[in-house]
């Protein structure tokens, strides 16, 4: 099920109006453009001189969220340069009531994943390092990253019936086996998830959304979008919950990858101490665990499936960095 998205024709004439000034040239056609889960304004604008053009924002039918977030992403493009060399290019945003595009690079012809390679993998890592050095100069340019929802998980399932049934619910005829697997972990899990937002251990800038939908391949390079998460936080965060997503889309484990990071942040004198990683796999773990199982959002049809493929390879990558019991695999019904 795909989300619902607004059509070209919805869109006002004066804000079609507004892009053809702004880029210079009339739009020959339009067409939406599905990716991510949610419900946001996307379009394709293929224009008369022969480019074309990615837009995305808000509009007829887009949630109070998108509303929300769309300043926030805004303001990286505008304000942050150190986004510049691995993110969409910028050239501005449109407006009337009721809408607010923000105009990009498209890019369509850029390699997507997956299928992800181990090759594609360790080029995304060593990026996303280079990136993170980039941006510890514009590290004060965004807000701080909030603990809340990420350092408190395993905590929530333990002490919250409903958390705990939710989760468990995820292993249906394991259900047992699950049990008694959380019953064994979870009291090592809680204290290791609350390290999270340690502050000696390296911090700056952040994408805090790195997954496969919101990333490409331009040149042999990662570009990553979706800027609207972007703050302060902890250098590892970003390695340690795209890792789940890699391996849950067929890439390389943790294992593979972690050793490429902590090398290309270590030749720029950037290191991390033991409980960041060992926190970084713990709170993975716990934010999948207390997502996935739920019920479905009307308007994100596919989150939680996106959710479960996650949270599989983040119980394997905690269990065993941890050296805890081996988790019963969850069911992936949809």
């Amino acid at each position: 099920m795909r989300e619902p998205k607004p059509y070209w024709r919805d869109v006002p004439k004066e804000l079609r109006k507004q892009v053809e000034e702004k880029m210079g040239s009339s739009i020959r056609r339009a067409s939406r453009v599905f990716g991510g889960y949610g419900p946001t304004a996307t379009f394709r604008f293929f224009l008369e001189d022969g480019r074309t053009i990615f837009a995305k924002g808000a509009g007829q039918g887009s949630i109070a969220e998108n509303w929300r977030v769309l300043p926030l992403e805004e303001a990286a493009y505008r304000h942050v340069t150190a986004i510049t060399p691995i993110s969409p290019r910028y050239f501005g945003s449109v407006s009337v009531d009721g809408w607010h595009l923000l105009l990009l690079e498209d890019l369509r012809i850029a390699k997507k994943v997956p299928p992800w390679s181990e090759a594609l993998a360790l080029q995304a890592i060593r990026d996303l390092a280079a990136f993170h050095v980039q941006g510890l100069s514009e590290a004060g340019k965004v807000q701080a990253m909030a603990g809340k929802g990420f350092t408190d998980n395993w905590l929530n399932i333990k002490n919250n019936h409903d958390e705990r049934t939710d989760f468990l619910g995820l292993f249906q005829d394991k259900r047992n086996e699950a049990e008694a697997w959380l019953d064994a972990v979870i009291d090592t899990l809680i204290p290791i998830e609350g390290e999270l937002m340690r502050p000696d251990q390296p911090w700056g800038l952040i994408h805090k959304d790195v997954r496969s939908d919101n990333l490409r391949f331009r040149n042999g390079s990662l570009v990553l979008f979706d800027w609207a998460s972007a703050c302060r936080g902890p250098l590892i965060f970003d390695a340690g919950f795209f890792f789940p997503s890699i391996e849950g889309e067929g890439g390389p484990t943790a294992e593979r990858l972690l050793p490429e990071y902590k090398r290309a942040m270590a030749a720029r004198g950037i290191d991390f101490p033991s409980y960041a990683e060992q926190s970084v796999a713990a709170a993975a773990a716990g934010f999948f665990a207390t997502r996935a199982g739920k019920p479905p959002i009307p308007l994100l049809p596919r989150l939680r499936s996106i959710q479960r493929l996650q949270l599989g390879p983040a119980l394997r990558w905690s269990s065993t960095l941890l050296g805890l019991p081996k988790p019963p695999a969850i069911n992936f019904m949809d």
